[in-house]
């Protein structure tokens, strides 16, 4: 059993490896309408809600109080570990990628705006009418603004990439669960649609901070292998640590739950942030039908599986 999880685990890291790349390669061939990113982004917030509620939490709750002798003890491990994986992620985005935000769009202004303000700026010196920080603030921005750009990429890089370790831990440990493949199937399927508008608009993000596509490339490959080598690791780690009882397994369910719920609940996903504004590109009736499916599709998925409970 042990033998056949681990090669389901193989492949499905594989598969969602190679599905994050080629997601991430379709900005440097051909642009996709902002609707459809959008609507792509809100299921996969949905389905992320749905696997950690739905799914991996009462899963880790399930394995906490089958192998843990001192019931007790219950609601504070399970507490405990699910705040755990909330403040972790609540830690990466603060500290790893605290700069990774979208620019400003006065910012991204091309070359009639910089003409613009240098034209006026000299006209201003020549009369004697310059204010203090008046037209300077804005043309130094400007001037800057591909240096900034450039100091922007690489900590969105290595904060999704941060990000993806996260979800291959979660994968990693999900297969764990040798009992189906019906808990691992699940958190795969979140995972993947959550990573294709990730890979999507990390591309798109890093083509706006002057990289060259071959960097933007690099930084791609590195976020598409962070899942499967995390998950594979993972899986490695707790299959040899641990001792093989439900509390091994409840406790790193419980912890990527809490993950799943802190990128699904608080971080805005660069798929949105890329965007002006989600409620702009589909309807609130739309994003309302979305985020439901996404959030009941993994409870249904699971029910009809089945735990083998």
């Amino acid at each position: 059993m042990a033998s056949s999880g681990f090669l389901r685990m193989m492949s499905m890291s594989l598969v969602m490896g190679a599905a994050s790349f080629g997601a991430g390669l379709v900005p440097l061939s051909l642009s996709m309408t902002k609707s459809h990113l959008a609507k792509l982004s809100t299921l996969s917030t949905g389905l992320l809600i749905g696997a950690a509620l739905g799914v991996i939490i009462p899963e880790g709750v399930a394995s906490t109080i089958a192998g843990d002798p001192e019931p007790e003890s219950y609601s504070h491990k399970i507490a405990l570990c699910i705040l755990l994986g909330f403040a972790f992620m609540f830690l990466v985005e603060e500290y790893i990628s605290p700069h990774a935000r979208p620019l400003p769009l006065e910012i991204r202004h091309e070359v009639e705006d910089v003409h613009f303000d240098i034209t006026l700026d000299e006209l201003e010196r020549e009369e004697g009418m310059t204010l203090p920080g008046s037209h300077a603030s804005t043309w130094q921005m400007l001037r800057h603004a591909p240096s900034s750009s450039l100091q922007r990429a690489y900590p969105l890089s290595l904060g999704l990439t941060v990000h993806a370790l996260v979800d291959g831990y979660a994968l990693g440990v999900s297969s764990l669960e040798t009992r189906s493949g019906a808990l691992s199937f699940v958190v795969f399927l979140a995972i993947i649609i959550h990573k294709a508008p990730t890979a999507l608009a990390l591309t798109s993000s890093l083509l706006e901070t002057s990289l060259s596509p071959s960097e933007c490339k690099r930084h791609l490959l590195l976020f598409s292998l962070a899942t499967p080598v995390s998950a594979i690791l993972s899986y490695i780690l707790y299959t040899h640590t641990g001792d093989g009882n439900n509390l091994s397994v409840g406790t790193p369910l419980l912890f990527s739950g809490g993950t799943f719920l802190y990128v699904a609940t608080v971080v805005k996903s660069p798929s949105e942030a890329t965007l002006s504004s989600t409620q702009e590109t589909i309807t609130k009736t739309s994003r309302t039908l979305l985020l439901l499916l996404g959030m009941f599709f993994p409870f249904i998925i699971s029910a009809m599986l089945g735990h083998g409970h």
